[in-house]
Parts: C-alpha cells; sequence; structure tokens
C-alpha cells in the first residue's frame, strides 16, 4: 500500500511547535498581564477591579451563550476552554478608563466579541481584534463618560489628562511649555500617571513582554517594529522641530503604544503569517498612530490603527504577493516606504507646527 502523507484538519491559529496550544500561549498572556493588572489595582483601586470583572465577565459569557445557542450539543468549535475570551476581556479592560462606567464597559464587551469574532464564526476566522474594537466603541459612544482620573497630576494644572490630551488640547502639538514639564521616569514607571489602567506604566508592559518573549509565546517582531517606528518618526520630528531626545520617547511611554504594540498587535489570529509580512504589518500600524496622533482629531491613535490594519492583513498574506523570505526587491521597496513615511510626516508637521 502506497504511504500516504498524514493530513491533520485545524483551524487557525497554526502553531510551528508541536508542544504548543493555544490553551498555553493565552494563559502565558495572562500571566505577563498579572503585573499590570496588580499595578492597576494599586493605582486605581476598586474601580480597576470592577472594570476588569466586567469586561472579562462580560466577553466570556457572551461566548458562551453564543455557542449554547449555536450548537447545544458542542459539536463546533467552543473557545472559552483556550481562554481566548479571557485575554481579549483582560486586555479589553487595561485599555479603559479608571472611571468608565460598568454598563458601558458590559455593553461594548459584548458588542465587541460578538462582532469582531462570533460573527466570524470564533477564534482563528476573526478578521479584527475584538479587544481593539471594544475599545474603539467606548472611543467612539462613549468618550465623554470615559474621562482618566489620578491622584496625582502629571503636569501642573492638568490633573486628570494625559500628555497626549494636555499637547491636543492646547492647540500646539509642539508647546514648549507642556513639554518642558512631563516627567519621562513617571511615565516609565507609571506611579502617579493619568491613563488607561494597563497603559500607564512602560515598565510592567516590557517585563510581561520579556517574559512571552522567553515562553516564545508572541511574534517580537511586532512590538520591536511597531515601537521603533514610532520612537524613529517621533526623532524625525524631534530634529526637524529641534527637540531634544525626550521627545520620541514621550511618545513611546504614553498613551497606548507600549501596550497595544505588546498585548494586541501580536494577536496571532489578526497578524500576518510570514516574517517579512508582519514587519510591514508593524510599521504601518507605527506610521498609523503616529499620524493620528499628529493629524487625527483625537489625541491616542493606537486602537484604531489596530482595526485598520487588521483589514489588510489577508492582502500581506496573498498567495500571488507574499513571501516567506526577504527579497531584495521587496526590501528596496520597503526602504522607499520608510523614506515616503518620514517625508509625509515631515511635511505634514511643517504645516501643523
Amino acid at each position: 500500500m502506497e504511504h500516504m502523507p498524514q493530513v491533520i484538519r485545524k483551524t487557525s491559529p497554526y502553531l510551528r511547535r508541536p508542544q504548543a496550544k493555544v490553551s498555553r500561549m493565552m494563559s502565558d498572556v495572562v500571566i505577563a498581564l498579572i503585573p499590570v493588572i496588580i499595578f492597576a489595582i494599586y493605582s486605581f483601586g476598586w474601580s480597576a477591579v470592577w472594570i476588569l470583572l466586567a469586561s472579562t465577565l462580560s466577553m466570556t459569557l457572551t461566548e458562551a451563550i453564543y455557542y449554547w445557542i449555536t450548537s447545544p450539543k458542542g459539536e463546533t468549535a467552543f473557545t472559552l476552554s483556550n481562554y481566548s475570551a479571557v485575554v481579549s476581556g483582560l486586555i479589553f479592560g487595561l485599555t479603559l478608563a479608571d472611571n468608565t462606567p460598568i454598563w458601558v464597559v458590559v455593553i461594548t464587551g459584548v458588542l465587541g466579541i460578538l462582532m469582531a469574532k462570533l460573527f466570524f464564526g470564533g477564534l482563528g476566522q476573526n478578521i479584527f481584534n475584538p479587544a481593539a474594537l471594544a475599545r474603539v466603541l467606548v472611543a467612539v459612544n462613549f468618550a465623554t463618560l470615559s474621562t482618566y482620573q489620578a491622584n496625582i497630576p502629571i503636569i501642573d494644572g492638568e490633573a486628570g489628562a494625559t500628555v497626549l490630551q494636555t499637547l491636543n488640547e492646547s492647540g500646539n502639538l509642539f508647546n514648549a511649555d507642556i513639554l518642558n514639564h512631563i516627567p519621562l521616569w513617571q511615565l516609565f514607571t507609571g506611579i502617579g500617571v493619568p491613563g488607561s489602567l494597563g497603559e500607564v506604566s512602560a515598565l510592567l508592559i516590557i517585563v510581561g513582554g520579556l517574559y512571552l518573549a522567553l515562553r516564545h509565546s508572541f511574534e517580537v517582531r511586532i512590538p520591536v517594529v511597531f515601537i521603533a517606528t514610532v520612537f524613529g518618526l517621533a526623532s524625525a520630528v524631534a530634529v526637524y522641530q529641534g527637540l531634544g531626545i525626550w521627545y520620541p520617547l514621550m511618545h513611546v511611554f504614553s498613551g497606548g503604544v507600549m501596550f497595544g504594540a505588546v498585548f494586541m498587535a501580536t494577536d496571532p489570529i489578526t497578524s500576518p503569517i510570514t516574517k517579512p509580512g508582519r514587519i510591514y504589518f508593524a510599521f504601518a500600524l507605527g506610521f498609523v498612530t503616529f499620524i493620528i496622533r499628529l493629524f487625527g482629531a483625537l489625541p491616542e491613535g493606537v486602537v484604531f490603527s489596530i482595526l485598520i490594519m487588521n483589514m489588510f492583513v489577508s492582502a500581506f498574506d496573498y498567495f500571488k504577493w507574499s513571501n516567506p523570505r526577504f527579497t531584495t526587491k521587496g526590501s528596496v521597496i520597503f526602504a522607499g516606504v520608510v523614506v515616503a513615511a518620514i517625508a509625509v510626516v515631515l511635511v505634514g508637521v511643517s504645516y501643523v507646527g
């Protein structure tokens, strides 16, 4: 009898290591989030606890009820057991301000996982990141009900406002009076910094990212290129405007760049498969984020950039032009795109600056 190759039928995400499981990867993400969660509870108190409970329960119960209704015999994929809904709920909760009403968290959590994940067929078939979509629903529909609070004002006279928010509302993105008073160490550690529950401490996000990297539970290239792109574009602006190194560092440490790069952009289902594709994807995330921050009406652009680039993941993976290896032609084109991106940013800055 002719030997027949074994064919394994399964849905994405596709993992290379034989021992790798989605549940192991998701539980690693939960472990990596623990320092961030503890710090959020320490900084914001019980409000952080209630928001995280509401976001996690709303997403997991929605998924459980959805599969109970659509597959009463359990014949279809039931993804609750691999913790993916728990991860989405925790990440969504950590992107929220500490005074977000619980009913807002529940409504947007339910809609986020329904619209971004379950309606597409569940884990492995969703196009959009559920946590990012839920967060955008809050920003678009309930922005006035979700404002930042902090025990210590980061900038004199601006208690409760983030650095990006303060710059945006000042009407001058390069306001020296504001920029000269930004304490970078405070932004790095997150102590007394207003902002979303899990996004204020860059230090603890890095700790979580290192754990995931050591466990091979996420794609390192994506956060590195994402953050490097924001830093590089902000550095070009700093040179053009005569600002110091603190300007690009401020953009990296403030807002959701670090958190989004480590815990949201690395979602294996909503990011490209090939190595070059992931680098192009991460660069585009950094570029879109920085463009929104400089020229958009909203001070923060991370979750919007993630949702926008989620739409192009299938294009990055399209079999007729995607390549698992870097080619000379691809590298030249990408270098040209990088130069063009810097030029677009500097031309734009010449008008708004």
